[in-house]
């Protein structure tokens, strides 16, 4: 479907100044060249990782990006008096207040590089563009500017572009709205964002892992019972059962009689679906060995989020897509977190050029055999200021060399993004 190239924004909750996070892999380091994913002309990184301490902006960055595709994604059903949900701008400052939130992405799909951004604050769009590359020349798609005044490149096109503009409103994006009318200069980069990048906090990844495993095929199956069983969980197999919800259920699980009257009335007899997963283990007993059922609810945290992570990713790496997680090593082991960062490595799973962004507080990850020094990025917020600024070690000079122990260093305060601690302050003198 696309990969991603580079995501920018500004003025959004704790950022103020534009914040970059690159996916282009520096060409002049030559170090682990055998992880990058080669995309038309371009070298890109497949994974990501974002560190900073609690409240540094790590979760803004990733969450500026879940914003601005569910913008994107949702425009059509705007009503025209609808606000845009999720514009944040930066709050220490009272001009800041008044100026739009910018969202920039550059991305490939379907053979072709766009650059699609957007500026806005909660009631309308300011600003819109899409630009198509053609070698290193940027074609302009469209631009848009002051909310309601649009600018299209070829003459011979004009009108039928107008006539896109003219079923636009001030809050809907003119990229969706000329894609939903059969716009075929647009249609490639919508369905970028509405297929090929999804942003998940770790708490949401276990819906959409039961999904897809409740329409697994033989072969995710297979993928993840071999996850499971390489990464040491003792799961020879699992039963996957759903069943829908009824209003009465509801009612057992401690819904109000009130509102599960009223759901009635309006005809809502069923209501989503309940899930019952059983792992099976093998266990060694004094007649040889006998299966043990185990309720997947009952299994630990780091086998529930493999469990569901697992077919996520997979999916990825058979689309071509981009996910994004947020805190993705909460539950996990940091030798399966790191399983799963190598799946995105390894050639042979991962054809499609799938990539991954996540944030984490996990410093046995900060080495340089598992990473590239561009793809650890550092978020700091400057407590004077509430600022917070995105860079990569890979500005670092001198650069760190292969070897280098980057988690000791990351501890010791070389690079920022860390909680300066006062422990007098949190237990008194002694």
């Amino acid at each position: 479907m696309g990969s991603t190239s580079k995501f920018s924004t500004s003025n959004f909750r704790s950022i103020k100044d534009e914040v970059v996070l690159s996916m282009l892999a520096n060409e002049t380091d030559d170090v682990h060249t055998e992880y990058l994913c080669h995309v038309g002309a371009e070298s890109l990184i497949p994974v990501a990782a974002i560190y900073g301490a609690n409240a540094a902006g790590k979760s803004n960055i990733l969450n500026a990006m879940n914003v601005a595709i569910g913008l994107i994604r949702q425009s059509d059903s705007r009503g025209i008096n609808n606000i845009l949900r999720g514009i944040d701008s930066f709050r220490f400052d009272e001009e800041m207040r008044e100026q739009p939130t910018r969202f920039d992405f550059i991305f490939i799909t379907n053979g072709k590089k766009y650059q699609y951004g957007f500026s806005a604050n909660k009631r309308m769009i300011i600003e819109e563009y899409l630009y198509l590359y053609e070698g290193s020349e940027q074609i302009m798609v469209f631009e848009r500017t002051d909310t309601d005044h649009y600018v299209f490149p070829v003459e011979e096109d004009e009108k039928r572009f107008n006539e896109y503009a003219e079923k636009n409103t001030p809050n809907k994006l003119f990229l969706a709205t000329a894609t939903s009318w059969n716009c075929t200069e647009t249609k490639d980069a919508y369905m970028w964002f509405a297929e090929s990048v999804d942003v998940y906090d770790f708490r949401d990844v276990s819906n959409e892992g039961l999904e897809i495993i409740e329409n697994a095929d033989q072969k995710l199956r297979d993928f993840l019972m071999k996850t499971l069983r390489e990464s040491d969980f003792n799961i020879a197999d699992y039963d996957f059962e759903s069943v829908p919800m009824t209003l009465d259920d509801l009612k057992k699980s401690g819904v109000p009689d009130l509102i599960a009257e009223l759901m009635r009335r309006e005809g809502m007899e069923e209501e989503g679906k309940r899930y019952k997963i059983t792992a099976k283990h093998m266990i060694k007993t004094s007649g040889g060995s006998k299966q043990f059922d185990l309720p997947l609810q009952e299994e630990s945290d780091g086998t529930q989020q493999m469990f569901f992570f697992a077919p996520l990713m997979k999916r990825a790496m058979e689309s071509e897509k981009t996910i994004v997680i947020d805190e993705l090593s909460s539950g996990l082991h940091p030798l399966l977190l790191q399983a799963l960062i190598r799946m995105f490595y390894d050639k042979d799973l991962n054809e499609a050029n799938a990539q991954l962004i996540f944030s984490t507080h996990d410093i046995s990850l900060l080495n340089m055999d598992l990473f590239r020094r561009d793809q650890i990025y550092f978020t700091e917020k400057d407590n004077a200021t509430g600022i917070s600024t995105l860079y990569s070690l890979d500005e670092f000079l001198p650069a760190p060399v292969q070897g280098s122990d980057i988690g000791k260093s990351y501890l010791q305060g070389r690079y920022g993004a860390i909680p300066i601690v006062s422990m007098e302050g949190l237990y008194g003198k002694a």
